[in-house]
């Protein structure tokens, strides 16, 4: 079982996801330290949770998310909880859509809000802990979260087409490679891309990283994948006239 959309914490403390939502929960020690100087930044925020009950990296971040906002006594009227799909054909996303047009690429992922006004987020993990985490986002200190590659090339989808971006594949790459970790980076973001129907950008994106990993098979995959997605809509859209 898996919840999807809009959710409370009192469903995570319930079976069967109290399983590792409470000992994940009980497990966490706050530092109270950083989290003293943290509490008064918290107080007028709010904050929206998107996670996957089947993500491993939910299980473990969300209640320790949960149990410091329950130490700063913010109240759950001020979270929001959106629970989003595994899928293929709806990956990363939420029945409702709240996730549209906030570029939710990993779970979990906290927005912070201050007046209706995105401050920062916390995507996945923390850089350094949720207490220092927060109290840089909450202060005004520059953050950067993790995933910086996949930031980067998602505001150069904002001012590129794919088509534009595609003609300087090798200088793009060669911004991407210190900014990218692994292969799974632009590979989930381009399956995020691809369950969108926004096949020219996952096309891009799974080129891409046959260039950062050309030795990595599952990019390769990807990208046999989005190409034969391409040819089978071209024939079915030429079909239908």
């Amino acid at each position: 079982m898996i919840l999807l959309g809009k959710s409370t914490r009192e469903r995570l403390q319930q079976d069967p996801f109290g399983n590792w939502f409470n000992k994940n929960y009980s497990d966490y020690t706050v530092d109270t330290a950083t989290a003293n100087q943290l509490k008064p930044f918290l107080q007028n925020k709010h904050f929206t949770i998107f996670m996957g009950t089947w993500c491993g990296d939910s299980r473990r971040e969300v209640p320790r998310i949960y149990k410091l906002l329950d130490y700063c006594g913010i109240p759950l009227s001020q979270v929001q909880l959106i629970n989003v799909n595994s899928s293929d054909t709806a990956y990363k996303q939420s029945p409702g859509h709240e996730e549209r047009g906030l570029n939710i690429h990993r779970v979990p992922d906290l927005l912070v809000y201050d007046n209706d006004k995105e401050i920062g987020r916390v995507i996945e993990s923390p850089i350094k802990s949720w207490e220092k985490d927060l109290f840089a986002i909450t202060t005004g200190q520059a953050y950067e979260p993790n995933y910086k590659g996949v930031i980067f090339i998602s505001k150069l989808f904002q001012s590129s087409s794919p088509a534009d971006m595609r003609k300087n594949m090798l200088q793009l790459s060669d911004q991407l490679r210190p900014l990218v970790q692994n292969r799974y980076e632009l590979n989930s973001y381009g399956n995020i891309q691809l369950s969108l129907h926004e096949t020219e950008k996952a096309l891009l994106l799974y080129q891409l990283n046959t260039l950062l990993f050309p030795n990595e098979p599952e990019v390769w995959n990807s990208l046999a994948a989005a190409i034969t997605s391409m040819a089978v809509n071209t024939k079915t859209e030429n079909s239908g006239h």
